[in-house]
């Protein structure tokens, strides 16, 4: 699936009218396949299309007209009392045809009556907050019983980054012109758009635009893992180290090894707690595993930098943080092993936690992955957990941006962002949101950073393929997506790695 900005869109437009295509073709042909789409879905009998200013108005007209023409009863409320260009010719054929119009003061009247709702209020290109006039249409919008079919983004909803600062509309289903629109796929403007299509409307390869936003799919990322070659012996297929776990903690270290070895990794080593050491040695027939020094709690410190420096010299990637408890001493730690190890490194939940309000991860030379979720990413950032799930793709982008990494941001909208590229996820659904899948997932991206990967694509392979797990787990058992517990993904994993190779 193809991704665009409102710039994005707006350029590729533009370069299909240089090309000789006039806008009020394209216009046409949006809004007749989105007709198209209306009808296949919801085959309504009685629709209701509010249309605001500019060309998604006029995208509106084209579906009421079209509408009415397939035998469907058509009211329209047209926001504006003046249109002009491509939307003003469509709005007079809807006169000609005496295809109903409607004042705001009928409008309840008639969504009530209606089966379909069309929202053709504000375009891709809106940002900020609504004004008080089309909050209230909005409302009504979301209070008719009927489905709503968006056209391009949700009205309130901001087109290029998914933020929604007052009233959106929430849409059953959201039909993009040309390519789904970036602000329908990440959160919060994922929750309002529904299921998501992209339409035709006639614009030639000639004039597409590179995205900035990437989908990651299976197509993108086929072929990316590195495979083992002969002569082949464990280190070739990558060795990580894995610093995390504590007295208090041991399923965290087991999760992330488990994630590891079965994307692939030749050999795991774990650094623990000593503590946890001998229950984790347990389950961890594989691995091998050294408990390290550990303070009056239970949890690793400064004092075990030496300890696990001594192992890292066999790793070619490190993973740090899961389970291994916050505080002065553990971010002592950290920052040690992220000034002497030369390795990649993936810092993840308490390691991420450990660093906010520090410039370590800034300083560092070598490649570094962070995989916070909005709470983690909200103390690196100073913010807070709700400021970031409010600006998802602002935020990881700035924290990419001022620790100088690759920042994978966990969510149903799992965003990875490094430098000026950035990409969302396709895969995983709501049985991801259980204890332990972080853990899975840092083992995952863990092993293919030990393989070779850079940080980046390992980020974006390890999410698709993660998320993947989850979809086949729950294709396979037919058990509810709330019943997936994390240790699940793990018989699935291998699976999903074999999908990509």
């Amino acid at each position: 699936m193809k991704l665009y900005t409102a710039e994005e869109m707006s350029r590729a437009d533009a370069a299909a009218q240089e090309l000789g295509i006039p806008g009020g073709v394209l216009m046409e042909r949006a809004g007749a396949a989105m007709a198209r789409v209306a009808l296949e879905r919801f085959a309504p009998r009685q629709t209701v299309v509010v249309s605001g200013g500019g060309n998604n108005g006029g995208d509106g007209f084209v579906i009421a007209r079209e509408l009415r023409r397939s035998g469907v009863e058509v009211a329209v409320l047209a926001t504006k009392s003046e249109y002009e260009g491509d939307p003003a010719t469509n709005l007079e054929t809807l006169r000609n045809l005496e295809i109903g119009l409607i004042s705001e003061e009928e409008l309840d009247a008639e969504l009530g009556a209606a089966d379909l709702v069309v929202d053709a209020l504000l375009g891709t290109g809106f940002s900020g907050e609504v004004r008080e006039r089309e909050a209230g249409i909005i409302g009504q919008m979301n209070s008719a019983k009927a489905p709503v079919l968006a056209v391009d983004v949700p009205s309130g909803v901001d087109g290029t980054t998914g933020e929604v600062e007052g009233a959106a509309v929430f849409a059953d289903l959201t039909a993009c012109a040309h390519a789904a629109k970036v602000g329908c796929v990440i959160s919060p403007g994922r929750e309002h758009a529904g299921e998501v299509v992209a339409v035709d409307i006639g614009i030639p390869p000639e004039a597409d635009v590179p995205p900035y936003l990437v989908w990651t799919d299976a197509a993108s990322l086929r072929g990316a893992i590195p495979r083992v070659a002969e002569p082949a012996h464990k280190y070739s297929a990558g060795a990580l180290l894995v610093v995390a776990g504590s007295r208090g903690t041991t399923g965290a270290p087991v999760m992330v090894v488990h994630g590891a070895q079965r994307t692939g990794c030749g050999i795991v080593f774990l650094a623990t707690s000593k503590g946890a050491a001998p229950a984790v040695d347990i389950a961890l027939t594989e691995a091998l595993v050294y408990g390290v020094a550990e303070d009056d709690e239970g949890f690793m410190g400064s004092d075990a930098l030496e300890e696990i420096l001594g192992h890292a010299g066999r790793a070619s990637a490190l993973v740090i943080g899961p389970g291994t408890g916050t505080g002065d001493d553990g971010r002592r730690l950290v920052e040690g092993l992220l000034r002497e190890v030369e390795v990649p490194v993936l810092l993840d939940a308490d390691a991420i936690t450990n660093l906010a309000g520090t410039d370590v991860i800034a300083g560092r030379n070598h490649p570094t992955v962070v995989t916070p979720h909005a709470g983690e990413l909200g103390r690196l950032l100073g913010s807070g957990a709700r400021e970031v799930s409010a600006r998802r793709l602002h935020s990881a982008r700035m924290a990419a941006v001022e620790n100088d990494c690759c920042v994978l941001l966990k969510g149903s909208d799992t965003l990875v962002v490094e430098g000026e590229i950035a990409a969302v996820n396709s895969t995983g659904d709501i049985a991801l949101a259980t204890a332990g899948t972080g853990d899975v997932l840092s083992g995952v991206i863990g092993a293919l950073l030990s393989r070779g990967m850079g940080t980046y694509e390992a980020a974006r392979t390890g999410a698709w393929a993660h998320g993947r797990a989850a979809e086949l787990w729950v294709e396979e058992t037919g058990w509810p997506a709330e019943s997936m517990v994390a240790t699940d993904l793990l018989d699935y994993l291998p699976l999903a790695v074999g999908e990509l190779l």
